[in-house]
């Protein structure tokens, strides 16, 4: 795996500039650029922090299975909580969450 270019792609995927993560993560435009293009390898600190800035975790980054999925905590928790709820709870909920992205 290309580290720069797999999170380049992962940026670009997302639609934030190079510019929007800087801010967001307090890592300097020029760092970003040198991870990108490979001349700079970035500490596990620095990837996590713009990782997360992205939505997206370590494991779920370096994950070259895309059918494996790494839940967060609140996504376990919400998880737990739909299993608990019978079929037609489960429903509306889903119907809800599909509502809620538009």
């Amino acid at each position: 795996m290309d580290i720069g270019i797999s999170f380049k792609n992962l940026r670009e995927g997302k639609g934030k500039s190079v510019y929007a993560l800087s801010k967001e993560t307090g890592v300097s435009e020029n760092h970003i650029h040198s991870i990108e293009k490979g001349s700079t390898q970035p500490s596990v600190a620095i990837l996590e922090r713009l990782l997360n800035a992205l939505g997206v975790t370590l494991p779920e980054f370096f994950n070259e299975d895309r059918e494996v999925l790494y839940p967060s905590a609140y996504e376990r928790e919400l998880i737990a909580s739909v299993r608990k709820l019978d079929g037609e709870q489960a429903h509306v909920l889903l119907q809800l969450a599909k509502w809620l992205e538009l």
